[in-house]
């Protein structure tokens, strides 16, 4: 790490890190809701692998980035408790922004939680002008997370269902250009859906703890690319870690 090739190398991958845009978007907290007044902040990486062969239909690859988008993705997130064994929460992946609220019915020692989240999906970086996607859209999730924790906040545990559904919209880069238009980029039209499964742990002292959490998924994303019907099926493991400090 001390010489300068070292650090030629390395550099460029944790820059890669840091602007990715993976579709990654880890939960990063447990079934117990904060208490009223509390406040939590943190920042951490996911990395979402697609399991299944790269699709081989037409123009299936595309699709694939735009809807899994499968890449190490930013997790920068806070979260307020509410009255009521309630908490609202905000999160930034790069590829979206996430509003949530959850309700936590505690059981005594262990914890359910319902939560939905609505999303705000840009899967390009805003400000650039050679982007091969130019889609937008948005979509919600419904996180049901059950988990215990220690009387003294040392560890978290928990695990959970989760499934969601996207509606993205835009062009994305084509092989030709379009005659008529002079333009490469074809219009798309996705339908991106998600079912799959949460398994997290919270360990540390006080005010500071460090997370980590596995997500798996099954992604079924279909729509048009042009006039051409185009669908694409993939699971993804989405490992995630952070560091959360609580104030």
């Amino acid at each position: 790490m001390g010489s300068p090739h070292a650090r030629a190398r390395v550099f460029p991958l944790l820059a890669g890190g840091l602007i990715g845009c993976g579709g990654g978007a880890p939960l990063l907290h447990p079934a117990h809701a904060l208490p009223p007044g509390i406040v939590s902040m943190g920042g951490g990486m996911s990395g979402q692998v697609a399991l299944r062969q790269s699709p081989t239909a037409p123009n299936g690859a595309r699709l694939q980035k735009v809807a899994v988008a499968p890449g190490i993705a930013p997790w920068v997130a806070g979260r307020a408790g509410l009255a009521g064994s309630n908490e609202a929460g905000l999160t930034y992946t790069a590829r979206a922004v996430r509003l949530d609220a959850r309700h936590a019915f505690d059981l005594e020692g262990p914890a359910i939680s319902v939560g939905v989240g609505g999303s705000l999906v840009f899967p390009q970086r805003p400000g650039r002008g050679d982007d091969e996607t130019r889609v937008r859209g948005g979509g919600f999730d419904v996180p049901i997370l059950f988990g215990v924790r220690s009387r003294s906040d040392l560890y978290a545990i928990w695990i959970g269902p989760r499934g969601g559904l996207e509606f993205l919209g835009g062009s994305v880069l084509g092989d030709t250009v379009d005659p008529s238009t002079g333009s490469q980029f074809v219009d798309i039209s996705v339908r991106h859906f998600q079912i799959g499964g949460v398994a997290g742990l919270r360990a540390g002292f006080r005010h500071l703890h460090v997370v980590v959490e596995l997500d798996g998924a099954y992604h079924h994303a279909e729509g048009t690319f042009g006039k051409t019907p185009v669908s694409v099926d993939q699971v993804t493991l989405t490992p995630a870690g952070a560091l959360v400090v609580t104030f």
